[in-house]
């Protein structure tokens, strides 16, 4: 992904494929004698929530930049034009 930090991104798909396998490990085992910690689910939450945050934000700022870079193309591209018309009448 573009913009997001690699080891965020693959820390953050580490710990949810490991909550995942929590989850499923307690669904096989339903009297386990290792409850799943509320800590460490709400942690996942947690980081997933800011990872659709920063997912937002950045494709916000890639929309803002495409605008940007094609309103700034089309004013370049019409500064071009008039330029060598008129360095061809001059």
């Amino acid at each position: 992904m573009q913009g997001i930090e690699p080891r965020f991104h693959n820390s953050l798909i580490e710990r949810a494929k490991y909550y995942r396998c929590l989850l499923i490990d307690s669904q096989k085992d339903i009297d386990a004698n290792d409850p799943i910690d509320i800590d460490e689910v709400s942690e996942l939450d947690h980081l997933y929530q800011e990872y659709l945050k920063n997912k937002s934000q950045l494709e916000k700022s890639i929309k803002k930049y495409k605008e940007c870079h094609k309103k700034a193309q089309v004013q370049l591209s019409l500064k071009i034009r008039i330029l060598r018309r008129n360095s061809k009448k001059g």
